[in-house]
C-alpha cells in the first residue's frame, strides 16, 4: 500500500491536533502546582494534570493501534480493540454498547484495527452524545460488522461518504477528514489480501468492497430501535431521534 507524503502529513496533523489539548492541560496543571499555595487549588491542579495525562496516554495507545503497525500484529485482537475504543470514548458523551463476546478465531485478520478506527470516526458524528451499537455479522473469515450510531443530533460531514468509497479522490483531503479516507484504505486492504467478507445481500454493514455511507431509510434489519429515523446504510448505520 502506497500513501503519498501529503497524506502522511495530514495524518500526523490530525494525530497532533487531538493530542494538543490534553498535553497542554498537563502543562497548565504543572504550572499551577509550581506557584499555587492554596491546598484546594493544588489538589485541583494535580487532578487536572492526572486526568489530562491519562487522556493523552489513551489517545497515544488508540492511534498507535488504529493508524500504526501495532494494530496489524496478531496479538492485537477483538478484546484489545474494544478496550481501546471504550477508553477513547471515556469521559465523553458517546458510549460503545451491544458488544458481543468474540474470540480471536471468530474474526478475520485486520478486523480489530478496522473496528477501532471506525469507532473513532463514527464517534465524531454524535454531536450531542449517544450510543454506538456494535453488531457482528457472521463469524470467521466471512465476518463483518455494523456500527449503529444513535443520538439526538447526528452530523455526518458531506465529504466523508466519497472518501470511504472505492477509488476515492484525495483532492479534498485535510486533517479533519483524512481519517475517513484511511478507514476506507484499511477495509480495502482486508479485501485485497483475501481476508475480506464475501459478497452478501445488500444489508447495513461493511460490504465485501469498501465501507460506503449511502443515505437511505432505516432498514428493518437494523436493531429494532423505537422512534428513530434517518439511518445510513452500508459501512455504518446512523439513527437520529
Amino acid at each position: 500500500m502506497k500513501i503519498d507524503l501529503a497524506i502522511l502529513e495530514l495524518t500526523v496533523s490530525r494525530f497532533c491536533h487531538d493530542l494538543i489539548s490534553p498535553i497542554g492541560a498537563v502543562n497548565n496543571g504543572l504550572e499551577l502546582l509550581e506557584d499555587e499555595q492554596d491546598p484546594e487549588l493544588v489538589a485541583e491542579a494535580r487532578a487536572l494534570a492526572a486526568r489530562s495525562a491519562r487522556r493523552a496516554s489513551i489517545l497515544l495507545q488508540a492511534y498507535r493501534c488504529a493508524l500504526g503497525n501495532a494494530g496489524n500484529q496478531a496479538s492485537f485482537g477483538f478484546g484489545e480493540a474494544i478496550k481501546l475504543a471504550r477508553d477513547f470514548l471515556e469521559g465523553g458523551r458517546v458510549i460503545l454498547a451491544g458488544v458481543p463476546a468474540m474470540s480471536p478465531s471468530d474474526l478475520p485478520t485486520g478486523f480489530p484495527k478496522l473496528l477501532l478506527v471506525s469507532v473513532i470516526l463514527m464517534s465524531e458524528t454524535l454531536a450531542r452524545g449517544g450510543d454506538l451499537l456494535l453488531v457482528v455479522d457472521g463469524e470467521g473469515p466471512g465476518a463483518g460488522f455494523r456500527l449503529i450510531a444513535e443520538g439526538q443530533q447526528i452530523v455526518l460531514a458531506e465529504d466523508y461518504k466519497p472518501l470511504l468509497a472505492a477509488n476515492a479522490s484525495t483532492a479534498t483531503l485535510d486533517a479533519r477528514n483524512v481519517l475517513a479516507y484511511l478507514t476506507g484504505l484499511l477495509a480495502a486492504r482486508i479485501r485485497d489480501e483475501d481476508r475480506a467478507w464475501p459478497e452478501r445481500p445488500r444489508t447495513p454493514g461493511i460490504s465485501g468492497q469498501r465501507p460506503c455511507l449511502t443515505p437511505g431509510r432505516r432498514s428493518p434489519t437494523d436493531l429494532d430501535c423505537v422512534n428513530k429515523t434517518g439511518s445510513w446504510r452500508s459501512g455504518a448505520s446512523f439513527t437520529q431521534y
